[in-house]
């Protein structure tokens, strides 16, 4: 199996989401041969979790750094413990489907495509099976080495969760058995009970006719392999060896009670593999992954190993194995003396203490301010280097201008030096660390965004350009507001109806959210910014929306609107014609198409937008379910709406500039009584994460629109006898929202607050006619 290759194939809808696991990382192999592939399957979301301390020597060992390291592809290593991190995983996750590799292959050139490693593939659907059983207990597994603490490794395992709700099942028995007689389990160590008496279990007490053992690795008194010998009683073992190149301890006391043969492996590369087959009677017992043979990473008798390690057992009919591992020219091959194999070869270890001992810790940037959490042995004084993605020197922070949050050390940093800021090491009068990677933790939130199909592609077409906003879009906002949390297959027949709650049933894990009044009291220390703030919807479909209202309020688009290519699947309703703007069921394409060649002269009905604005606002004061950022978004959609359609030179036609039911400043001010007026204000039952140290990048943009909306009204109507009376409410409202939006003198006079009020000035305001 050509593992890479294996990776960028699909069948059916793309995945989103690919989580590896390594011991050994090189970067420019994970960048140029592992990535690619990943991206082709479709996933956006990546994260690698391995060993800190060969991260950190992948960062220093003098080859080329990284390119898109934190910003395209996010890194964690759990805390180093007794052993070492040593799974190989590759799970890749999507809405229907994932796939799992478990293999001995490190994320290296060598693992990738120079060794001869061992890879099990394990594909599921999301439908009740064994294999979505094995896949659910890896899943399980990766979960749990992320902490439960906010950073960046989460959110991609959060993000991946949200929109495979299945994944996260509930526990099943470990074995499973398959529909042709075998059975398969996931294992993995350190736990209460080690790999190595896990695989003694599956065999039971069945007699062993032959044990063979293909390992790299070995301990230097065979203790793992001894072990195994006096539990499983086999009549023979076999030790598949290259006898000129290895490792074996030729010297241990066990090594004259098991018989060497040739290991005759169809290539000549380094064999990496690891594989230990136990044959009885009726079956072939089979365990490989990434444990060697080792009591490191196998435990001994009643005591676990030390390593984390990863493996899957399958049990196979009797000569199964022996079929499809080749065994026969091993238990029929010629036996090697051990006296003819060669001294074991002599490999420098690896120094993981001293690069312990050198790290600086972990650095992460989100909303402007840099986050450092030092290693536990580092003395966290002296300077912070921040340097770019060639190592170069952008600026030095003394570490005592750090704040402290928490257990983290804190800085902002220059919006100009943001985008370049790529490592960063400590350096002290007796003391330089190793680089370290920083992580772009909103960067990589901006990234991530599914492969789209079907209804969401054409909705998302929809929000493409800024040359055409109508009433018919809402239908396109609707699709694209569930379809993050929802697995959308054909357009639903929607009303201009309240507000949904998208936030996914099964979603068992969430980040710590506050009410918005408690979220505006928060002080966490550090300035809240609508400069600073997040984009609350990163990596969701909505992000295209607020892509579009941007580029229509004057603004930059920030996200790609125009949806991926997704030539490789085509989902069955990709046939089907596009939004009527007038009705909620699909046209014929023909009939789109003829629609879409026509100017567009038909004068706006006040009444259709009356009755859905009524809904709309209806909706807000009746529901009950706590509101998210779609139903921010879904506020600013619909004032710009109404401001996009007001008359003026370039829609004569348009709805009329008067404080009349069916003119846009009462449709404006209907919108906005339903959300910030009432008993209980819809307002009051937003919620926003603790994550955001300032306000929400979107929210602002919408909590501007609402204010300058009002302003509008006021510039537009005033000094008209007839509209004084209307106008006299504009005022009370404005005070009413301040008051529960709550916004600081500093945050209302934020340099991207300004930008947008001068952005809708441009756009919005220029149409209307409005004064400056």
């Amino acid at each position: 199996m050509k593992l890479p290759e294996r990776l960028g194939r699909r069948s059916g809808r793309p995945f989103h989401s690919a989580i590896a696991t390594s011991f050994a990382i090189e970067f420019a192999a994970v960048e140029e041969i592992f990535l690619p592939q990943l991206m082709a399957s479709g996933a956006t979301n990546l994260l690698l979790i391995t060993d800190e301390r060969m991260a950190a020597l992948g960062l220093s060992d003098g080859s080329r750094l990284p390119m898109a390291l934190g910003c395209d592809y996010a890194l964690f290593s759990p805390p180093a413990a007794q052993g070492i991190f040593h799974p190989k995983i590759i799970l890749q996750i999507g809405r229907d489907s994932a796939r799992a590799f478990v293999s001995s292959a490190n994320l290296t050139a060598a693992g990738l495509a120079g060794n001869a490693e061992v890879t099990v593939e394990i594909e599921c659907k999301d439908d009740d099976s064994p294999e979505r059983a094995i896949v659910r207990s890896i899943w399980r597994y990766l979960d749990a080495l992320v902490g439960t603490e906010p950073t960046a490794a989460r959110d991609a395992l959060r993000w991946a969760r949200e929109r495979a709700a299945w994944i996260d099942g509930p526990g099943e028995p470990q074995l499973q058995e398959l529909e042709d007689g075998s059975a398969i389990a996931f294992i993995h160590g350190p736990g209460e009970t080690g790999i190595g008496d896990q695989f003694v279990a599956f065999i039971g007490g069945s007699e062993v006719e032959s044990l063979v053992v293909i390992s790299p690795y070995w301990d230097q008194d065979l203790g793992a392999l001894s072990h195994l010998a006096a539990r499983l009683a086999p009549q023979r073992i076999i030790l598949p060896i290259d006898r000129h190149q290895h490792q074996f301890p030729v010297e241990a006391a066990f090594a004259g009670k098991v018989a060497f043969v040739d290991l005759n492996w169809p290539s000549r590369r380094f064999t990496h593999a690891k594989i230990l087959v136990a044959s009885t009677a009726q079956h072939d017992h089979v365990l490989f992954g990434s444990a060697n043979c080792s009591v490191a990473a196998l435990g001994r008798s009643g005591r676990p190993g030390t390593n984390a390690e990863a493996c899957v057992y399958r049990r196979l009919p009797k000569g199964a194995a022996r079929e499809a591992l080749e065994l026969d020219r091993w238990l029929e091959g010629d036996a090697i003396a051990l006296e003819e194999l060669s001294p074991p070869a002599e490999t420098a270890p690896i120094p993981l203490q001293s690069i312990e001992e050198r790290r600086p810790g972990t650095f992460e940037l989100a909303q402007g301010v840099l986050s450092w959490q030092p290693a536990a042995h580092t003395v966290a004084t002296g300077e912070i280097e921040l340097l770019d993605r060639d190592g170069a020197l952008l600026v030095s922070l003394l570490s005592s201008s750090f704040g402290t949050a928490g257990q983290c050390r804190v800085a902002p940093i220059d919006p100009a030096l943001r985008p370049k800021l790529r490592f960063a090491r400590l350096v002290g009068s007796e003391f330089s660390s190793n680089l370290a990677h920083v992580t772009h933790r909103d960067a990589l939130r901006s990234r991530r965004r599914e492969v789209a199909s079907g209804s969401v592609a054409r909705a998302l077409l929809s929000f493409s350009g800024g040359d055409d906003f109508d009433l018919w879009m809402h239908q396109a906002f609707e699709t694209l507001a569930r379809a993050d949390f929802e697995d959308v297959t054909e357009p639903e027949v929607l009303a201009a109806s309240g507000p949904r709650n998208n936030k996914p049933a099964s979603q068992t894990e969430e980040p710590v959210e506050l009410s918005y009044e408690d979220f505006t009291q928060a002080k966490s220390g550090l300035p809240r910014s609508a400069g600073q703030g997040a984009n609350s919807l990163a990596g969701t479909y909505a992000d295209s929306i607020r892509d579009f209202l941007n580029l229509l309020s004057g603004g930059t688009p920030v996200a790609a609107t125009a949806p991926p290519e997704d030539s490789d699947y085509d989902d069955p309703i990709d046939e089907e014609g596009e939004f009527d703007p007038e009705a909620d069921t699909p046209i014929p394409p023909k009939e789109a198409e003829a629609r879409s060649q026509q100017p567009v002269a038909e004068p706006v009905d006040g009444a259709l937008y009356e009755r859905h604005v009524i809904a709309y606002a209806e909706g807000l004061e009746c529901d009950e379910e706590t509101l998210g950022s779609s139903d921010v978004l879904r506020l600013r959609f619909w004032i710009l709406l109404l401001l996009y359609k007001a008359r003026c030179d370039e829609l004569p036609k348009g709805l009329d500039a008067s404080s009349a039911s069916l003119a846009w400043p009462r449709l404006i001010v209907r919108v906005l009584v339903g959300f910030f007026c009432g008993r209980r204000p819809a307002i009051a039952r937003l919620m926003v994460s603790r994550d955001y140290c300032g306000m929400p990048a979107d929210f602002m943009e919408c909590w501007i629109t609402v204010l300058w909306s009002l302003d509008a009204i006021e510039r537009q109507l005033t000094g008209r006898p007839k509209d004084r009376q209307f106008l006299q409410y504009v005022p009370q409202l404005r005070k009413r929202i301040l008051v529960l939006l709550a916004l600081s003198s500093e945050e209302l006079g934020d340099a991207a607050v300004v930008e947008v009020r001068a952005g809708l000035d441009r756009s919005i305001g220029r149409r209307l006619g409005l004064g400056g």
